[in-house]
């Protein structure tokens, strides 16, 4: 009968996945579209912060204390106020202000747990047992071992066991990290997000007081080895938000602000943290979503506070030292070294397979401050440009727990990561490869729309990996850009006035007019080619890499041509050369 159930769980849970997959999509598509659409006055407003009813949390996130219990004056309660509250009231013992989508927060975990894996089972179970930042540390993959090694990183539970654990056993008392060590300002960091009285989830829980999951259903199935101690679980231990996926957003934030090279893998391990909560049957759905708004709205007011900011720099040079990113100390195994199954997990979890119970079209908001969140991953980006990079990868209005007055709840900080989801005005980005890391390349991974253009300078390279339909068009000013989707360079006119431009997929598209200086590159890999749909420009340089056999190859078509390029440099294969027709060049040996 379990088996039954819980095959039934997963086709459930896949179907389900499926088509909010499919809402979502289009609904994030129309909200892109009507942003591409508003002038740079609208583009202006629409940044502008929005307060709520106590201000801006990254102005007040210190005010959440046990002595400011109400949603008039505490933050941590009050952003919830357009979300998690209109479903429930605490009042006369409980009240559901929305049974419809309660209820099927409920049976999301019924799903959830009757559908878990052994393997997710050991994996809840240490989840749970272990301390709250100890939890995030996978995400670090290969980096891992370095940071247990030279942080002191420790704990004791390793193993699932064999017998279910007594009702009083206690969590880890192990003290998960050194502040002493050589990664002690990283350490202290993170303590400094995750330890303090402001970061608490339990004034908000006494508040809010609704019921764990386990306890509403018995067809939620605890972890075995969990049944004593949540049994034994006090009456006001309650669910939401979830505190364990508050501290994970915490720590995978701020360990990821310091070795942005991890950004994505460590929030995803942080939403895995809160999906491990509903695994065990300790947490609901809605509870570890406003986990990961309280722990992103927390993250981000202590990242913003200039009283933190000398232990900010010391944490990322730490974290960017022989003692963690340039250590020789690598772990052999990474549980997120895959891209795809981590945009898939992270993308579910924002939502949980809820449909749009309100308005879809609202235009995004981005909450004063989070720009910081992105301040490392995108170090080439000014605040304003994060800003915008925010603004064009939000979430659809409409589902659960996302609509909150500031926007937390609405952030995609791994899509976000990913770079612009649309360019609602003339983008100039300056990289600087002197500096490595993110100023000396990047990959913009994101289906690029709206009527802006890009233009690249400086010495770094800008990877456009998108099918992109952006139609302001590109300039290359400096550095270079590599295109490794046919439609990398949106719709608009090309212009390489001083940098590279390198295509390294089947068949480049430019889909506008062609232009380029002396001064430039354009380099074509073995067996691919470009085309140009409208009229090229030809000057400068080309760089063919010639294949290893075959005698004819075409490297570019035209619509129509003028000129010929200045240098043609042929690399790889020997005995060939270049010969131009009407609306050809061709490799030709």
């Amino acid at each position: 009968m379990k088996k039954r159930l819980r095959l039934a769980g997963k086709i459930a849970g896949s179907l389900l996945f499926a088509a909010s997959l499919a809402l979502f999509a289009a609904n994030a598509n129309q909200n892109q579209a009507s942003a591409a659409s508003k002038s740079s006055s609208d583009i202006t407003k629409d940044l502008t912060p929005v307060p709520a009813s106590y201000g801006y949390f990254v102005e007040h996130y210190q005010e959440n204390q046990k002595s400011n219990n109400t949603p008039a004056t505490n933050p941590a309660i009050a952003i919830f106020n357009n979300t998690f509250l209109q479903y429930w009231s605490p009042a006369n013992g409980g009240t559901k202000l929305n049974p419809s989508v309660l209820d099927q927060n409920i049976q999301k975990s019924i799903q959830i747990t009757n559908a878990r894996t052994q393997a997710e089972t050991v994996r809840a179970y240490l989840t749970d047992r272990r301390d709250l930042r100890y939890n995030v540390l996978s995400g670090l993959g290969p980096y891992e071992a370095a940071f247990i090694q030279n942080a002191n990183a420790q704990t004791d539970f390793s193993v699932y066991p064999a017998n279910p654990l007594p009702g009083n056993s206690p969590y880890s008392s192990m003290k998960w990290a050194d502040t002493n060590s050589n990664l002690g300002n990283l350490v202290s960091l993170v303590n400094l997000d995750e330890s303090s009285s402001w970061s608490s989830t339990g004034t908000p829980k006494a508040y809010i007081q609704y019921v764990r999951p386990y306890r509403q259903s018995s067809q939620v199935t605890v972890i075995p080895a969990l049944k004593n101690v949540m049994a034994a679980a006090p009456a006001n231990d309650y669910d939401f938000p979830s505190g364990h996926t508050t501290a994970a957003f915490e720590t995978g934030l701020t360990l990821g602000y310091a070795l942005p090279q991890r950004f994505q893998q460590l929030i995803t391990r942080s939403s895995q943290v809160g999906y491990d909560r509903v695994l065990a049957g300790r947490h609901s759905a809605l509870a570890v979503m406003g986990g990961r708004i309280l722990g992103t709205a927390f993250t981000a007011g202590m990242l913003n506070d200039p009283a933190n900011q000398s232990l900010i720099k010391q944490a990322y040079d730490q974290a960017q030292s022989k003692y963690l990113y340039k250590s020789s100390i690598k772990s052999s195994s990474d549980d997120f070294s895959s891209y795809q199954p981590n945009l898939k997990d992270y993308e579910y979890r924002l939502t949980y397979g809820f449909q749009p119970i309100g308005d879809t079209t609202k235009p995004m908001v981005v909450p004063k401050g989070a720009e910081v969140l992105l301040k490392t991953r995108q170090p080439y980006l000014s605040d304003q440009l994060r800003r915008e990079v925010l603004y064009t990868t939000g979430l659809p209005s409409g589902y659960p727990m996302l609509d909150d007055t500031e926007g937390w709840g609405r952030l995609d900080l791994f899509k976000a990561a990913n770079g612009f989801g649309s360019f609602l005005a003339p983008v100039k980005v300056t990289m600087n490869a002197s500096k490595g890391g993110f100023n000396a390349f990047d990959n913009w991974r994101n289906n690029i729309s709206g009527t802006g253009s890009l233009t690249k300078a400086g010495s770094g390279e800008l990877e456009l990996s998108g099918a992109n339909t952006y139609s302001g068009g590109t300039s290359v000013d400096g550095g270079s850009i590599l295109a490794v989707n046919n439609d990398s360079l949106g719709k608009g006119t090309v212009k390489l006035a001083g940098g590279k431009l390198a295509a390294k997929t089947g068949n480049l598209v430019v889909k506008g007019n062609y232009s380029q200086s002396k001064k430039s590159s354009l380099s074509v890999a073995a067996n691919d080619k470009v085309t140009f749909d409208k009229k090229a420009n030809l000057g400068g340089t080309l760089n063919v890499k010639a294949p290893k056999s075959g005698k004819k190859f075409v490297v570019l078509k035209f619509a129509s041509s003028k000129g010929k390029f200045n240098h043609v440099k042929i690399s790889g294969a020997k005995g060939w050369h270049i010969s131009y027709s009407k609306h050809a060049l061709t490799l030709v040996k």
